[in-house]
């Protein structure tokens, strides 16, 4: 009995020592699981973060040393995993999503969706599809059959357009600090029927109740119109402009036969300059009127006399004649009306006047329906005499000029 009861525990102590190398021996050469790294500097800029609110989502991340993205031994994957709080709807599309890595941007393709779908078809090189699965609110990216390799630690983003006419992706309605995760599945032959984390993060995604400040602000109608007279040496009103406090005057001076009156240096005779500047959205224009009517300049002792004026008609020497046209205009300031294309020059012998309305003031200048700043015109007075043209020393005028904005 004794020799039995040893051979029991000799037996005990060498099955129990078999079993622990067997232990051994499955532990030892066992299949190794590749080590979880960190998918590092991550981050999801959303263009809204308002509570039920669509918003797109740039996601923005880096790659764990060593770790790439590609097909070499099994398809590589990730995913973008977004709690429940987060609604999804409508359809997806390619143009819904944009991808990237260190080889650039990709075109997605095969983009498909489904309860439960983590898995997609793209097969142009360098192209990447996008599943969906509505059931969990997961987005996949798989790459296609032939993807060239991404670097190690590669830098990658990857769009949802949430906003657009396809999918739309609805922030959470209540306020509240929640998870979104980045999964990436490494080198795994499921990758793509059960996916398996193998690289991962989580961004802290914090909607509000409200992330738009509406700022109010009004601005006043206006409108600053000038009046001037440049000195007979400058012909285009850049130079030299006389202050109206005392009022504008425009000395013809004697006429002759011989001896036609223009504005500029030639006669020592001013030019009429006129500024605007108005934020009316319908723009501005600038009437002329004068006293006198066509009877133009009119003598005051004698008042039967004067001299007319000959609508678009050149003043010549030894011819009646008497009006203004228009030298320049500039920042957006246009002549109009008769103004417009006649020929005109300070200086100039055989300029085209237009008569003026005593009644009826006519636009001279507009600024073509639209708001103006620095608006600025130059005006030649001309005048002429025939033979016949009576003796007189008060022959006068008034021209009137009124700027005018649609608000």
């Amino acid at each position: 009995m004794k020799i039995l009861k040893l051979k029991k525990s000799m037996f005990k102590k060498i099955a129990t020592s078999i079993t622990m190398v067997a232990l051994v021996l499955i532990t030892s050469f066992g299949p190794q699981l590749a080590e979880a790294l960190a998918i590092t500097a991550s981050k999801d800029t959303a263009t809204r973060l308002q509570i039920s609110t669509n918003a797109d989502h740039v996601f923005s991340f880096t790659m764990p040393t060593a770790i790439d993205f590609d097909v070499t031994t099994q398809h590589d994957g990730f995913h973008f995993d977004f709690p429940a709080s987060f609604v999804a709807s409508g359809t997806w599309a390619n143009a819904d999503f944009a991808f990237t890595d260190s080889n650039g941007s990709h075109t997605i393709e095969g983009t498909t969706q489904g309860a439960g779908t983590i898995t997609c078809t793209s097969t142009t090189a360098q192209n990447v599809c996008v599943a969906f699965d509505t059931t969990n609110n997961i987005f996949t990216v798989k790459p296609s059959t032939t993807y060239t390799s991404s670097s190690t630690a590669s830098a990658v983003t990857f769009t949802i357009l949430g906003t657009g006419a396809g999918g739309t992706l609805l922030n959470p309605a209540s306020v509240a600090s929640t998870n979104i995760d980045i999964q990436m599945c490494d080198e795994v032959a499921a990758c793509f029927t059960a996916f398996t984390t193998s690289h991962s993060s989580q961004i802290a995604f914090g909607v509000i109740d409200d992330d738009t400040v509406a700022v109010t602000a009004s601005v006043n109608s206006s409108i600053t119109f000038d009046l001037d007279t440049a000195g007979s040496n400058d012909s285009t009103c850049d130079t030299d402009e006389t202050s109206g406090a005392g009022g504008y005057t425009i000395a013809l001076g004697s006429i002759t036969t011989a001896d036609s009156r223009i504005s500029g240096a030639t006669d020592t005779i001013n030019l009429i300059c006129v500024d605007l500047d108005t934020n009316a959205g319908g723009g501005a224009i600038i009437t002329v009127q004068n006293a006198n009517g066509a009877s133009g300049l009119v003598s005051t002792s004698t008042p039967a006399d004067d001299i007319d004026t000959n609508d678009g008609v050149a003043v010549t020497a030894g011819t009646e004649n008497y009006g203004l046209c228009v030298v320049t205009f500039t920042g957006g300031l246009d002549d109009e009306g008769g103004y417009n294309g006649d020929t005109c020059a300070a200086n100039s012998a055989t300029n085209v006047v237009q008569s003026m309305s005593a009644v009826t003031p006519e636009t001279i200048f507009d600024t073509d329906g639209a708001p103006i700043a620095g608006g600025r015109g130059s005006i030649a007075v001309n005048a002429s005499v025939a033979v016949s043209q009576a003796s007189h020393n008060d022959y006068t005028d008034a021209i009137t000029f009124l700027a005018t904005a649609t608000f």
